[in-house]
């Protein structure tokens, strides 16, 4: 059985495209996307996922918390950093969910989580910290088509290690 993975980015099926080429390909794992926290929180919510990859510059979606999230941060993903605000909502406090339906424990692992951003790792290493997420890659224009499917493999490892 393939492993399930979401990968949380708003250009999923734009200019960060190519990047699910690889994870297809190499056949081992079953890939969803979520281009919103919208999105992201509800597929968490009512799936397992072995592998829980999150850009932090998102858009809010449809659900009114997300959208005054980000309007209260000046309608900015990069100001709003709203994948952060996921991984935050999601490893918080258990028992303490965001959305109207309750994160399932499973999904609170922070080892099940990787970062995949523009942004810098210094902009974001005490935030990660706190929420115990080790795993980061950094999206650059030369970066390798293999990014996303190598960062998978990377959480997939941290995973099995236990």
């Amino acid at each position: 059985m393939k492993r399930r993975v979401l990968w949380v980015e708003d250009s999923a099926f734009g200019e960060n495209g190519a990047l699910l080429t690889p994870v297809v390909l190499s056949g081992r794992y079953d890939i969803r996307t979520a281009v919103t926290a919208t999105a992201g929180l509800m597929e968490l919510t009512r799936l397992e996922f072995d592998a829980v990859i999150v850009d932090i510059r998102i858009l809010p979606g449809s659900d009114p918390r997300w959208i005054d999230e980000y309007s209260n941060k000046g309608r900015s993903s990069k100001a709003a950093r709203l994948g952060l605000r996921l991984l935050e909502v999601v490893l918080g406090e258990p028992g303490v969910a965001w959305s109207n339906e309750k994160v399932p424990d499973e999904a609170r692992d922070p080892l099940k989580y990787g970062v995949l951003t523009v942004e810098a790792k210094e902009s974001l290493s005490a935030d990660l910290d706190r929420l115990g997420v080790i795993a980061y890659r950094n999206k650059h224009a030369a970066a390798s088509a293999r990014l996303l499917l190598e960062l998978i493999d990377e959480v997939v490892a941290f995973k099995g290690k236990r």
